[in-house]
This record gives C-alpha cells, sequence and structure tokens, in this order.
C-alpha cells in the first residue's frame, strides 16, 4: 500500500509537472508575450534560444508517467469502476464469485498491457527513437511505465486470489458500502 501510494505521488507530480509546462506554453502564445516579444526583441532572442518551441516533447513522456503511475493505487484501493446492479440480487456465492471473474478479467488486461507495454520499451530502447524537437529518448518514459504496470500485475494478482477466496469462504462477506449515489 505505501508503495503504491509513493508511486501515485510521482505521478501527481508528472502530472502537476505536464500543467505547469502547458501553462507555460499558453503563457509563451499569449497576445501580451506576443507583443512584448515585437517590442522587445532580447526576450525573443532569449526565447528562442532555450527553445521552447520544444516544450510538447515532454508533455507525452510525463503524461505516460502520470497515468500509470496511478494504477498501483486504483489497484490497492480497488477504486476500478465496477457494475455491481446486475449481481446484488443474486447469491452471495454467485455475486461474489462474479466479482472473482471480474478482478481475473482486470488482471489479464493489466497484463497484456504490461507485457505489450514491456515489448515496446525495448524496442524504443534497441531502436534509440528520441522526441521530435528536443532529442530526448523516449524508453525511459516506458521503462517506468512498465515498471508501474508490472506492479499493478502483481497487486491485482493479490486482489484477485484474496476475491477467490472470498468465493470459497465458508460465510457471507460483509456487504460493501453503498455508494455515493444510493446515499442521496
Amino acid at each position: 500500500m505505501r508503495l503504491a501510494n509513493a508511486i501515485a505521488v510521482v505521478g501527481l507530480t508528472a502530472l502537476l509537472a505536464v500543467t505547469a509546462l502547458v501553462l507555460l506554453d499558453v503563457l509563451l502564445r499569449s497576445s501580451a508575450v506576443l507583443a512584448l516579444r515585437d517590442s522587445w526583441p532580447h526576450l525573443d532572442m532569449w526565447l528562442l534560444e532555450h527553445g521552447f518551441d520544444g516544450l510538447s516533447d515532454l508533455y507525452a513522456p510525463l503524461g505516460i508517467v502520470a497515468v500509470a503511475a496511478c494504477f498501483p493505487a486504483m489497484l490497492v484501493t480497488r477504486s476500478a469502476i465496477t457494475v455491481r446492479f446486475l449481481t446484488q440480487n443474486f447469491p452471495w456465492r454467485f455475486r461474489e464469485a462474479f466479482e472473482a471473474f471480474g478482478a481475473g478479467m482486470l488482471l489479464a488486461m493489466f497484463g497484456l498491457m504490461a507485457w505489450w507495454t514491456s515489448e515496446y520499451a525495448l524496442d524504443l530502447w534497441h531502436s534509440g527513437e528520441t522526441t521530435w524537437l528536443l532529442e530526448i529518448p523516449r524508453w525511459p518514459a516506458f521503462a517506468i511505465t512498465c515498471v508501474c504496470l508490472w506492479l499493478g500485475v502483481v497487486i491485482q494478482t493479490v486482489v484477485a486470489l484474496r476475491q477467490v477466496a472470498v468465493v470459497f469462504a465458508k460465510v457471507e462477506p460483509p456487504t460493501l458500502p453503498p455508494s455515493v449515489s444510493e446515499i442521496e
């Protein structure tokens, strides 16, 4: 749980960095800054010298890391979107078996995502592909994403096995807390 939360903090930091870069990009393209660039040529030379046109090369890798870093915390807390209204009136063992099936499908999906992303990261590493303007290697962002996804596979395996254990329990587990829509 702590590791998943720590990784989620990395994701949040990456998301904040993406937000800051977007805001900087918008600011640099605003009419006020463009007017300043016209009246003060030194600012224009400074901006061109430091390559602010390459900010878009940083959005994608940071965005990928931000999303992938949130997956382990989502899996630990079982915060994935689930639809339970179909099974709420069925016997508890069937309902829990359906939950176990869903946990297994989520595990399969994360396993496939981790595997495909690992293959892609290795391809990027071997090819040496870089971003278009800043020529930053693309594989490190995907390597971080792979680590997050494989950690998600481990976490979801534990979650799925616990759910299978609930299916074979001798007594009915406590009911889930009501959703927000049911409270209102």
